[in-house]
């Protein structure tokens, strides 16, 4: 019996062992395994390293190679190749031309420059297209008849720029339809001025060009508040002429001032016709400082100035010879010792302006009063001396605002000339309204309307009705 169970935990004991033993040895086989195949891509990385090292070694080598090879070789070879071209070859000389060349670019015109600076010139275009609708009343029933119609108003050519450093320049043409259908002429010179700039405070200026007198006149067309200037403005102005200035500014441009001497005949006219000149002399006081650029500055506050800026000025002038083609026997009835029907040799005339402008924020003003005398009326060529005597007088005030900043402005302006007693006509009053649009926020793309009334007053001796006309305007201006 104790054989028996020494037998049967003998058979028990190695089934266990065997049972046991199995899985470990197992575990053990795998994890050899493991380690192999371990050690083998360890191996594997080490010779993927070491090719990766020698691409990159070669890499390197290669862009060192292909450095000195451009550097040593290429640069040198095409250096000398372009050297040789230029310097000796066909293109000889191509260099420095192309140095020279003007620079080209667009600053408010097509501008050309040359490389030192020294000279320039600006290419400016304009054309001013408008309709009008004309509401007569007038005592002649024959002229009463309304009228409608298309017109090119202006067509301008500007060149502008400097030259030789220290001068400025400007020329510009006058383009019209109608040729010399009707005496006009097809292209006509407006401007034509030259001006040394050296010093700001003394230059000169000689040519053709507006007289600097009264500021409207001087505005260009291009910038002005509404579509036409002042009926009195027109009356007075002196225009342009041929003659030569000196003019310049002072205490930080808060002082402007023009003086010159003129022909006193009007434009394009070859010679004076004698020996008396116009002479004048103008004055400007800007107390918030520079009253934009000059005397042409634009009449709206497009700029909505931050600042108030403003000017008073006023001009003088005097001509010996002026304006004879305004008398006759049938425009004065003087008391002169050669009677009514004379024929004019000379009359003195002395004239007087006095203005003022104001912008700020959208909001601008402007006003010109004037004064105007003719004496020595009466001289014929006989030598004979009259003592007539004529005063004129007139003024204007103008106005606008932007109700939209930079693109759209209300305008209105009120305008009178009073002539002397001895004329046969008595006022001429104006008054105007406008709107204008400044499509791109600039006078040079804008849509203008215009309301104006005027009315030709007559002196009461006179046993007729005064002229009315109310006219509707409208006008597109492109400048470029």
């Amino acid at each position: 019996m104790r054989a028996f169970l020494v037998a049967s935990w003998l058979i028990v004991g190695f089934l266990a062992m065997n049972l046991f033993s199995l899985p470990i040895k197992e575990v053990a086989a795998q994890d050899d395994d493991l380690k192999i195949q371990l050690k083998k891509m360890e191996e594997m990385m080490q010779k993927q390293q070491g090719m990766i090292n020698n691409l990159k070694s070669k890499i390197e080598m290669q862009e060192d190679i292909s450095k000195s090879y451009v550097t040593a070789i290429d640069e040198e070879v095409i250096g000398k190749r372009v050297d040789e071209y230029l310097q000796k070859g066909e293109g000889k000389g191509m260099w420095a031309e192309i140095m020279k060349r003007p620079k080209l670019a667009y600053k408010k015109g097509f501008v050309f420059e040359t490389q030192d600076k020294n000279f320039s010139m600006k290419i400016n275009g304009r054309i001013q297209f408008r309709y009008s609708y004309e509401d007569r009343d007038t005592n002649n029933k024959a002229q009463d008849e309304d009228d409608s119609s298309f017109r090119l108003r202006r067509a301008r050519v500007k060149f502008s720029g400097k030259a030789y450093k220290h001068f400025k320049y400007k020329i510009e043409l006058a383009l019209a339809s109608t040729g010399t259908v009707d005496g006009s002429k097809a292209i006509e010179l407006y401007d034509f001025w030259a001006s040394w700039n050296k010093n700001p405070a003394a230059s000169i200026q000689f040519g053709q060009w507006k007289v600097p007198w009264n500021r409207q006149r001087v505005v260009s067309s291009q910038n002005l508040q509404m579509i036409d200037r002042a009926s009195s403005q027109d009356e007075f102005t002196m225009d342009r002429q041929i003659g030569v200035m000196l003019h310049g500014k002072l205490l930080n441009k808060k002082f402007e001032y023009y003086t010159g001497v003129f022909n006193g005949n009007a434009r394009n006219q070859s010679t004076n016709g004698n020996n008396e000149m116009l002479y004048i002399a103008r004055a400007s006081w800007n107390p918030f400082g520079a009253y934009g650029k000059g005397i042409g500055e634009v009449e709206s506050d497009i700029n909505f100035s931050e600042k108030p800026i403003a000017h008073l000025s006023a001009a003088i002038s005097y001509d010996s010879a002026g304006d004879r083609e305004k008398f006759s026997s049938t425009t004065i009835d003087l008391d002169s010792p050669v009677g009514t029907g004379v024929t004019l040799k000379e009359v003195d005339k002395t004239s007087v302006v006095a203005e003022y402008g104001l912008k700020y924020r959208g909001f601008s003003t402007s006003a010109e009063a004037y004064w105007r005398r003719f004496d020595d009326i009466g001289s014929d060529n006989s030598g004979s001396v009259g003592s007539g005597t004529i005063i004129d007088r007139g003024f204007f005030v103008q106005g606008g605002y932007f109700i939209l900043p930079k693109k759209v402005e209300l305008a209105g302006r009120y305008s009178l000339v009073d002539f002397d007693d001895e004329r046969d006509e008595d006022a001429v009053r104006e008054t105007t309204l406008g709107v204008n649009w400044f499509i791109n926020g600039t006078h040079d793309n804008k849509l203008q309307l215009n309301w104006i009334r005027q009315d030709n007053e007559l002196p009461n001796s006179v046993s007729r009705s005064d002229d009315i006309d109310n006219t509707f305007r409208m006008q597109y201006q492109l400048a470029f």
